[in-house]
């Protein structure tokens, strides 16, 4: 998917999201967003953050609430602006925000202390993580949380199609290898797989809808694949389907 379809992609997802669509599922087990959070938080306390793939900003409102100052960066202008908004609702002083690639930061070398990126672009490529060394200051880390292989890997199987379809080799190892090979150091990465259970089809359809799991998704022309899913993955508790997440952590 070239760039510009990428941002032309996100806007929609987050466009969506203004309409409050909101799915009802349950996880069994782990995805680990619990634990990155905390481990951010952990961290940012008193320090200049850069958050990569800030979205609407929910978390890094968080953030903003301990750290010195926390920048936001965002290639979609819709997600901006819903976080401009969500910033004013906060009252907080210390965040901004800026459109900006990740594969180019719009910011000098060494000007933050800790960036993390959840569920973002940051670890989508080796530039971009070069892009996050540079950034850094000397002795500050970066933290990610991205979408393992396995993720949602027997809708994946049905559809035909999926996010992570065409990553090769295990995200935690590839990953990890691409730290340490544009210069990171002390590298980690953990891996959570749990189950998420959809009350019904139809929950599980917002999730498409407004995540990028099924690349192109649309309900109509893909009716005969969910058809499918509701055949093969409804259990007695709904729908059930893997969650993979990779948490990971490097120093400068």
């Amino acid at each position: 998917m070239r760039d510009e379809q990428k941002l032309e992609y996100w806007d929609r997802k987050w466009e969506l999201r203004t309409q409050h669509l909101r799915e009802r599922v349950i996880l069994d087990g782990s995805d680990g967003e619990r634990e990155f959070s905390h481990e951010v938080l952990l961290r940012a306390g008193r320090k200049k953050v850069l958050d990569v793939g800030c979205g609407p900003a929910e978390f890094t409102l968080r953030v903003g609430r301990i750290a010195e100052s926390v920048t936001g960066i965002d290639a979609s202008r819709i997600a901006l602006e819903m976080a401009e908004r969500n910033l004013r609702r906060s009252r907080l002083k210390n965040v901004q925000f800026k459109y900006g690639n990740a594969g180019k930061l719009p910011f000098r070398d060494r000007s933050f202390d800790l960036v993390y990126s959840r569920r973002g672009p940051a670890s989508e490529s080796r530039r971009n993580l070069s892009e996050v060394l540079r950034v850094l200051r000397r002795g500050g880390v970066f933290m990610e949380i991205t979408i393992g292989e396995r993720d949602k890997q027997n809708v994946v199987e049905i559809f035909g199609r999926g996010q992570m379809l065409q990553f090769r080799g295990q995200v935690s190892t590839v990953k990890k290898g691409w730290l340490e090979n544009v210069g990171f150091r002390a590298s980690t990465a953990r891996d959570y797989v749990g189950t998420e259970v959809f009350y019904s089809l139809d929950d599980l359809i917002i999730r498409l809808k407004t995540a990028p799991i099924i690349p192109g998704f649309d309900a109509g022309k893909d009716r005969h694949f969910l058809d499918a899913v509701a055949a093969k993955c409804m259990t007695e508790r709904g729908i059930e389907t893997p969650v993979h997440r990779v948490v990971l952590a490097a120093c400068k």
